[in-house]
């Protein structure tokens, strides 16, 4: 009766126009003065909410439901440029909803362009600053909310977002393989998910799709891809979650010559091995501190950060995941397996799955170390570098 109700509301609450974006700006901007943001840190309709009242007998229902705008979301994680971006004529606005394995997936919007953000990505080939940023709204199916970036419960139910071409196999050409990250917030019990990748729009005469799908990378049993046609749909028989949309690109969009280059350099990436990179002194003193430490001697070299600290329960394939969130603004997040992290099921002994410090090397450094405990399960926390 009450998904019933709350599908009746949602469609007789579905506003038929869009308030002014400025408006909604501003509006976002004085509601942010009051709230304090938590946002995940690195890889509704409208923002005036509609509402409704229903009598039924004696029982009165308040119901309002709405989604942020991409540019709004934008505005949620400080990102000026994009949201700019998304106000342009060149974003795409598309508002479509599924329900999968248990959660309602809503594809909100994309754009694509040059320098329009104000956080670009860089990695060994320099900086990427030709991208394409996608907001998706996830929530619970049946009403409950997500839990918070900030909390233990987060990462728990992993996702996985990225754009597909049609006619690529999904599997070798997504977000891990093109350069993609997301940016993660929840408010008012959804998840705001900002993925971002390598611009695909490229693409745009092929196809392009986006989708969400259960697990922390792509999983080939979601999706069913036919390599006659190159077309991409959902598995039908697939348990868990497997939203795919066909984004609505404008063909004219379409550059042949820099997706013929973007796959010949993808092509050859994925035939060249590993290059061991050149370590600075600094880099060599960190990776001599890091491969020192064993189970005996991490609480003597390093501190743990006690509000990181936590137990996680791998699932069922020996998947586990961790967040946290610190006062000063620092925060985190991310999923592995057991079988990768401890190979040989040794425990007891520290397995360090990031890594961040400064100039001045081990003075300064920081540690995400997962440790695998006798009864399966796995103690995660943040280390902070004795140097002293």
């Amino acid at each position: 009766m009450r998904n019933e109700m709350d599908e009746l509301l949602r469609e007789a609450l579905t506003p038929m126009d869009s308030p002014d974006e400025r408006l909604n700006r501003q509006v976002l901007r004085k509601v942010k003065e009051r709230e304090k943001m938590r946002r995940k840190t690195r890889i509704p309709a409208a923002a005036i909410v509609a509402a409704c009242t229903l009598t039924f007998g004696s029982a009165t229902v308040f119901a309002a439901y709405h989604y942020l705008t991409p540019a709004q979301a934008a505005a949620e994680t400080g990102d000026e440029a994009l949201e700019k971006a998304f106000l342009g004529q060149d974003a795409i606005l598309v508002n479509e909803t599924q329900e999968t394995g248990g959660f309602r997936i809503t594809l909100l919007g994309s754009v694509a362009g040059k320098n329009i953000s104000d956080f670009l990505a860089w990695d060994d080939q320099g900086l990427r600053d030709e991208r394409i940023y996608t907001l998706v709204a996830i929530e619970k199916a049946d009403g409950s909310p997500m839990p918070d970036t900030g909390s233990g419960d987060y990462g728990k139910e992993a996702f996985f977002t990225s754009l597909y071409v049609r006619g690529l196999e999904p599997w070798k050409y997504n977000g891990a393989s093109m350069g993609g990250g997301y940016s993660a917030f929840v408010k008012d019990g959804i998840e705001y998910r900002i993925m971002e990748m390598d611009n695909v729009q490229i693409f745009a005469d092929q196809g392009i799709y986006v989708g969400v799908n259960s697990g922390a990378l792509y999983d080939q049993d979601a999706f069913l891809f036919d390599e006659s046609t190159g077309e991409l749909t959902r598995n039908p028989d697939y348990t868990g979650v497997n939203a795919l949309f066909t984004l609505p690109v404008d063909k004219s969009k379409a550059d042949p010559q820099a997706a013929a280059r973007c796959l010949q350099e993808l092509e050859r990436s994925f035939n060249t091995p590993s290059q061991p990179l050149e370590m600075a002194e600094n880099d060599l003193a960190v990776e001599d501190f890091m491969s020192g430490l064993t189970g005996e001697n991490i609480d003597r070299r390093a501190r743990a950060v006690e509000a990181t600290r936590q137990i996680c329960t791998p699932d069922a394939d020996g998947w586990f995941s961790w967040s946290y969130a610190l006062e000063n603004g620092d925060s985190a997040s991310g999923s592995a397996c057991v079988r990768d992290l401890f190979p040989s099921g040794q425990t007891g002994e520290p397995a360090i799955v990031g890594s961040s410090y400064s100039e001045s090397g081990v003075d300064g450094l920081t540690m995400d170390v997962c440790i695998l405990n006798e009864d399966g399960t796995v103690t995660f926390a943040m280390y902070e570098a004795v140097t002293q």
